[in-house]
């Protein structure tokens, strides 16, 4: 990653007319948001002529460069009322507009819209600003790691820690939407915050544990065959547990009726596929060899299977942990804490927490240990956690789980960790939570389950059918090369998933997500291998002659290049609200900007156009990688490897 300076930034800025040094306003950060050069100079223009009417109130620098945002249709826009307190915007504006010096060479003369003064970085400006800004940044476009070190003055003392914590599928039974929303985002989390400079550990908490691996022990003693788990592991393994669970469900909605009508279901549990299921799970935690045995051999085959699945996703994890690996000595201190300090007691045999007792909130009950003596998964989670703490030390750890069965188990888990004395250590907990609601099982077909191999199968079968109904787009993105047709099927999926906001309920159509629609995932692809199209017979440099700016000056290559020096400010807002779906927003309208340049390009675009291109790739590069979205013009597009990698470029020399 490049590291731009104030000093070679400078050089540049003074080529262009402008006075040195940039003015200085607290919370700019000229060195990662472009804007913020325009917003210092706009601010610092702005200031001088309200403090150059003895009438007005003193305008106050930080206020100012605050109240200055980018607009969507204008690159700038003051809102009157919070540059200068108690001003009239409607006598304020007019005065500012007609001293408004007019030798300014990066700001255009603004206008007035209601209570803001509004105005755009002017054309001939930008390209000679952001061309080179974007190619000295390279990688590093959209990025500031000064987020993640303990301290921005003192890189030395190293970068946060942040680990998250996503994915994990119960390894007993078929991976859910909730499970792939859950990836998909955690994935974009952790690259996210890498980007900003966060050393981070991505980690997936598997279902290895508990009643549910019970049950699944029961069913392959009644249903298992060697025969068939040799030929697919996961595929048989998944019918064994469809199998006992079928005979599991009618008992299970029995205790949901007794404990609704304040009964007791422990005569229910303790007979049947209940008490059988109970029986294993002890069977597990007393480490009979059998089951044992049996749980190792589920937990190997499914960590190898999602590994390769994973990769499929471009996601891969830091470790593969569990319920399973917490230990016994954790869980011991957990429980000693919990009953020297009074919060569980003992009730009907199982040891619980009444949170209302303890806090007035209702948060109902939360069992630590059950009637029968087994662990529970509160338990085994509030020992992971000290666990986790205290091998990685981090600042940060995220929980990406969906808002479903969830909603009161990680306020539980947090509010017993206060209880406990721990708050310092709760309050670098975070849980970011999505709707689990997707159309997926309906869409996917009729059926008990479905695995992530299944659905991602679906994509690229999806995928290529698609591409055979779109020839210019197939022969661009190589639709005979089958692993640039695995790549184009993920990005599918992963754009659907990305592009919307986690509190929505979003549909699941296969169709719709391989097409070449606006916005959709293939699309995006496409005008990435577009670019790499056009760029690849060109060698730049930033060799170019000033008047041949001039190509890349009209309304087209201008609207571009103002969507490209958004990119930084789109990736912090993003950081600031971890939602990817702004991000995908942005990526979609790069390209529909792009698209109306290409579509009136010559044979032989001009070098400065070539460098916009390129500033365009990297951009969208960038911006991709971000998502966890793999460029399949990356590998070859017509034969070519199309790495276009650019010649070294500097704003000084």
């Amino acid at each position: 990653m490049t590291t731009l300076t104030i000093a070679q930034l400078e050089v540049l800025l003074a080529k262009l007319g402008l006075k040195v040094p940039i003015p200085h306003f607290e919370g700019a950060d000229v060195l990662n948001k472009p804007l913020d050069i325009g917003r210092s100079y706009y601010a610092d223009i702005l200031i001088s002529l309200v403090n150059s009417d003895p009438e007005n109130e003193k305008c106050d620098p930080k206020n100012a460069f605050n109240s200055i945002h980018s607009a969507g249709d204008v690159d700038l826009a003051v809102v009157l009322p919070r540059l200068c307190h108690g001003s009239n915007a409607k006598i304020l504006g007019p005065a500012l507009m007609k001293k408004f010096p007019n030798d300014n060479s990066l700001i255009n003369y603004p206008f007035q819209d209601g209570v803001q003064l509004r105005t755009m970085l002017k054309s001939q400006a930008l390209p000679r600003l952001l061309i080179p800004y974007i190619q000295e940044r390279k990688d590093g476009y959209g990025c500031d790691i000064s987020l993640g070190l303990r301290d921005a003055a003192s890189p030395d003392l190293g970068r946060k820690k942040l680990v998250v914590d996503f994915s994990s599928p119960n390894i007993a039974s078929e991976f859910q939407g909730k499970h792939l929303r859950s990836t998909i985002i955690g994935s974009f989390i952790s690259n996210l915050y890498e980007s900003m400079g966060w050393d981070v550990s991505k980690i997936n908490y598997l279902g290895d544990w508990g009643k549910p691996i019970g049950l699944l022990g029961v069913g392959w003693e009644r249903f298992g065959s060697e025969e068939l788990f040799e030929a697919d592991p996961t595929g048989h393994l998944l019918d064994v547990y469809h199998k006992i669970n079928e005979q599991f469900i009618p008992a299970e909605q029995e205790r949901k009726r007794i404990r609704d009508a304040k009964g007791d279901p422990a005569e229910l549990e303790s007979t049947g596929v209940f008490a059988e299921r109970n029986a294993f799970f002890k069977r597990m935690e007393d480490r009979e060899e059998k089951a044992i045995e049996l749980w190792k051999r589920v937990r190997e085959v499914n960590i190898d299977n999602y590994t390769k699945l994973y990769a499929r996703l471009n996601i891969t994890f830091d470790q593969y942990l569990g319920e399973s690996l917490v230990s016994s000595t954790a869980m011991d201190e957990v429980e000693e804490i919990l009953k020297s300090k009074g919060i569980c007691k003992s009730t009907e045999g199982s040891w619980v927490i009444d949170l209302k007792e303890h806090t007035g909130v209702k948060h109902g009950m939360a069992i630590i240990r059950d009637r029968t003596g087994t662990t529970t998964y509160l338990l085994r989670e509030l020992a992971a956690i000290l666990e986790r703490y205290r091998k990685y030390n981090f600042d940060k750890m995220i929980y990406v789980v969906a808002s479903d069965s969830h909603t009161t188990h990680f306020p539980r888990v947090f509010k017993i960790l206060e209880l406990m004395g721990m708050k310092d250590l709760a309050d670098k907990l975070e849980w970011i939570n999505f709707n689990e609601g997707s159309q997926m099982s309906m869409q996917l077909g009729e059926g008990k389950g479905h695995m992530l191999g299944d659905i991602l199968d679906q994509y690229e079968s999806a995928m290529e059918e698609s591409l055979k109904g779109n020839p210019e787009k197939s022969a661009l993105l190589g639709d005979n090369d089958k692993e640039a047709l695995a790549a184009i099927g993920t990005t599918a999926l992963l754009a659907q998933e990305l592009a919307a906001k986690r509190a929505h309920n979003h549909p699941f159509d296969i169709t719709q997500m391989t097409s070449f629609d606006e916005g959709s995932g293939p699309d995006l692809q496409y005008w990435y291998a577009r670019l790499c199209s056009v760029l690849n017979p060109y060698h730049t440099s930033l060799d170019i002659a000033d008047e041949d700016y001039a190509s890349v000056e009209d309304a087209n290559h201008s609207n571009l290049l103002r969507y490209l020096i958004q990119y930084p400010d789109v990736t912090h807002a993003a950081y600031t609200t971890t939602e990817s779906a702004g991000i995908m927003s942005y990526l979609s309208s790069v390209t529909w900007q792009l698209s109306a340049c290409l579509g009136e390009e010559k044979i032989n675009p001009s070098l400065a156009r070539v460098m916009l291109y390129e500033a365009t790739r990297r951009v969208l590069e960038n911006g991709m990688r971000v998502l966890g979205i793999k460029p399949a013009s990356k590998m070859k597009v017509n034969g070519t490897n199309l790495a276009n990698d650019v010649e070294k470029m500097t704003l000084v020399g």
